[in-house]
């Protein structure tokens, strides 16, 4: 009965072991977790800013030249 003791007093101390490691890697996770959260915010950001200046840039550019009209009196053109 005595052995039967022991054995429940160290399977209850694993337990708790166990269960304070998980807890540690939970914290862990969740910092994690409020880190890449915050970086692909400003992933995002970051986004949009570089897809305003290409609109920007888009806007600024010339429209382009209308293709010539093909000569039909040449022969590679037919």
């Amino acid at each position: 009965m005595l052995e039967d003791l022991d054995t429940l007093a160290r399977k209850v101390r694993e337990l708790a072991e166990m269960a304070q490691s998980l807890r540690t890697e939970n914290q862990q996770l969740r910092a994690q977790l409020a880190a890449a959260s915050t970086e692909l915010e400003t992933l995002r950001g970051r986004v949009e800013q570089a897809t305003q200046r290409l609109d920007a840039m888009l806007e600024r550019l010339p429209a382009p030249a209308p293709a010539p009209a093909p000569n039909p009196g040449t022969p590679w053109n037919t």
